[in-house]
């Protein structure tokens, strides 16, 4: 592989097609390892595709280790989503393709763009390397890292760091350079419905029992009041600094500028440091298959965002209380609690992310901005519990404004990967 620029190694990365969750593109996903494999190699540093258990391959590389320098661990995925309807696709999602600054394609932004930062941060500093660098590139991010937990334990001594810098998130806007400082945990679970009784005709009992429906839609009703506000009790909202977004940010997000939104006070709080909840599917007979029938048996799923430094056990009890409280007509109702995982807070106030704050706003000629995130990262917890005395650190070239992330036409702009590329490159050699 000759030296290639960021554009023509990430155009090649783009074109693998690395559905982690396609059994049909598990060769791929091979493919983009020995790819990202290849890069590390050829920039001198020992390189390796690891595996634990049953994980998709990962590629792990590392400088020579000097003891008496800082080590950093550069985090990224190279494994993508499906890419949906392809009818919504305005280009080929695995043929790579430059329009207006942006380029476009499937994992462009989520998350090869971070595989080459790396990439170009190392090949900057290895002649002269300012700290330890040791590199962890995942290959089964998009599938929740189920190994994650093991493959830490496994390859322990390959991870271990001071400062982990994890090139998953992103820019709150184009050119706007943000660091991320919180994601919310989750808890989820279904809420079973089983009335006893057998379906009957609604002429013949209606209006005297509730049937499954009535009793779901009665509790899931009980969540929230007219406002949109959380109505379950015991869940506290975190508190810290973020970039306040406007009602028309997030209609852009939402892609609809007639969608109505919650009477809030705050957007960002709301979306980042406070409680949601959704439900996720209803298992119901569809409207083409309606009979004239009460229905005995229904169930949802519920998903609840916690607050970033929210217990989880606390959170799933205070979720299953309320639907035990909320109750209608006396009806036979449980709870089967399913996923939990805790939030995550990195403190913009260490030593690494405030060098880096300092350098986005220099390289960038822009102020940078602090945000949180509503969705939860699963192997950053498996992080922070292995190594809690390293510095965790949530940076990204992707953006909320275009990227589209898992979704059509996803896009990264080129001058953030650049000055993403210059900002790492810079504070490295400062953090040293």
């Amino acid at each position: 592989m000759d030296e290639k620029n960021t554009i023509e190694i990430l155009s090649e990365l783009v074109a693998i097609k690395s559905i982690s969750s396609d059994q049909n593109h598990q060769e791929d996903v091979m493919k983009s390892a020995e790819y990202v494999e290849k890069l590390f190699l050829e920039l001198g540093l020992e390189t390796k595709i690891a595996t634990s258990g049953n994980s998709r391959p990962a590629v792990l590389a590392k400088t020579a280790i000097d003891p008496q320098k800082k080590t950093v661990l550069l985090y990224a995925h190279h494994d993508v989503q499906p890419v949906g309807d392809i009818e919504k696709w305005k280009t080929e999602p695995f043929t790579p393709q430059i329009i207006d600054g942006r380029l476009y394609g499937r994992g462009s932004g989520d998350n090869k763009a971070g595989v080459v930062t790396h990439y170009e941060v190392v090949k900057a500093l290895k002649d002269n390397l300012p700290v330890n660098i040791k590199v962890f590139i995942e290959g089964e991010e998009e599938i929740g890292s189920p190994c994650m937990a093991e493959f830490l334990d496994e390859y322990q001594d390959d991870l271990e760091a001071d400062v982990i810098i994890i090139a998953d998130s992103g820019n709150i806007k184009i050119g706007t350079p943000t660091v991320t400082t919180s994601l919310r945990g989750l808890v989820d679970g279904v809420i079973v419905v089983e009335q006893p009784m057998r379906a009957v005709h609604s002429g013949l009992g209606g209006g005297v029992v509730p049937d499954a429906f009535m009793v779901l839609s009665k509790i899931i009703a009980s969540f929230h009041n007219e406002k949109g506000e959380l109505q379950i009790e015991g869940l506290t909202p975190s508190d810290m600094e973020v970039l306040e977004l406007e009602e028309k940010d997030i209609k852009e997000i939402f892609g609809s500028a007639d969608i109505n939104l919650f009477e809030l006070d705050s957007i960002s709080k709301r979306l980042w440091l406070e409680p949601a909840l959704s439900i996720l599917a209803i298992d119901a007979p569809s409207t083409k298959e309606a009979v004239n029938l009460l229905i005995p048996n229904a169930k949802a799923k519920v998903s609840l965002r916690l607050p970033p430094t929210e217990n989880p056990e606390h959170a799933m009890k205070m979720l299953e209380e309320h639907i035990m409280k909320n109750i209608p007509w006396g009806a036979k109702v449980s709870f089967e609690p399913e996923a939990m995982g805790s939030g995550i807070v990195a403190d913009p106030n260490k030593e690494f992310t405030k060098t880096l704050v300092k350098n986005f706003e220099e390289v960038w000629d822009n102020n940078s901005a602090y945000m949180g995130v509503g969705g939860s990262i699963p192997f950053a917890n498996d992080f922070v519990e292995k190594f809690p005395n390293a510095e965790l650190v949530l940076v990204g070239a992707a953006d909320e404004e275009m990227g589209n992330a898992h979704a059509p036409n996803e896009s990264v702009q080129i001058e953030d990967i650049e000055n993403l590329i210059k900002s790492l490159v810079k504070t490295l050699k400062d953090f040293s």
